[in-house]
């Protein structure tokens, strides 16, 4: 244990969920793949949750957890709660067949409603990652966590820039994974 200006610090291995992270990012990044992907993914978001969970602890920072949970949370809420309006855009068109304009219209509305929700879940849980990715790199020392976070962020608001916001989420995943693999082994940890 070392003395830093009154608060003791203490070094501490994350060695095991930096490796958790960076695999977890890579079958993120695969995810992207047509057909195996969702699979892959989703793998990926359990491995790196766990690491997220883990870092949080060992470095006395839930706040880590907090937000990345939120944000996670989020995603999912707001696929759910999309997919669920274009589902119901379908029902006038099931319904009354016959009337097309009124059905087309239901359709219409609801697929740009669902989009509208889509968006702007993905916008807010991407700023929960980026303030994680924030105080994980304060803790650990890494900037590239930083920067992987603001580039998810600065690619969930443009993603509507007929898709170069894709672009730069998968840019910060790859960040991301380099910052898992290539943060130190030991970091020190304020408090008892």
């Amino acid at each position: 244990m070392i003395e830093q200006g009154n608060l003791p610090t203490q070094r501490v291995n994350i060695s095991t969920q930096k490796m958790l992270g960076g695999i977890g990012y890579i079958l993120i990044l695969l995810g992207w793949m047509p057909r195996i992907g969702i699979f892959l993914s989703l793998v990926g978001f359990v491995l790196w949750l766990i690491s997220m969970y883990q870092l949080s602890n060992i470095l006395r920072k839930p706040s880590i957890f907090q937000k990345a949970l939120i944000g996670f949370i989020l995603s999912i809420a707001g696929i759910v709660i999309a997919f669920a309006f274009g589902l119901m855009a379908l029902i006038p068109l099931l319904v009354s067949p016959k009337d097309e304009a009124g059905a087309i219209l239901g359709l219409g509305l609801g697929v740009v409603f669902a989009i509208v929700v889509a968006y702007a879940t993905l916008v807010v849980s991407f700023y929960f990652y980026k303030e994680a990715y924030k105080i994980l790199a304060q803790a650990t020392a890494h900037n590239l966590f930083k920067i992987g976070g603001l580039l998810l962020f600065i690619g969930a608001i443009t993603t509507i820039l007929f898709g170069l916001g894709l672009l730069l989420i998968i840019v910060g995943e790859i960040i991301l994974a380099v910052a898992f693999f290539t943060a130190p082994n030991e970091v020190e940890v304020q408090g008892t």
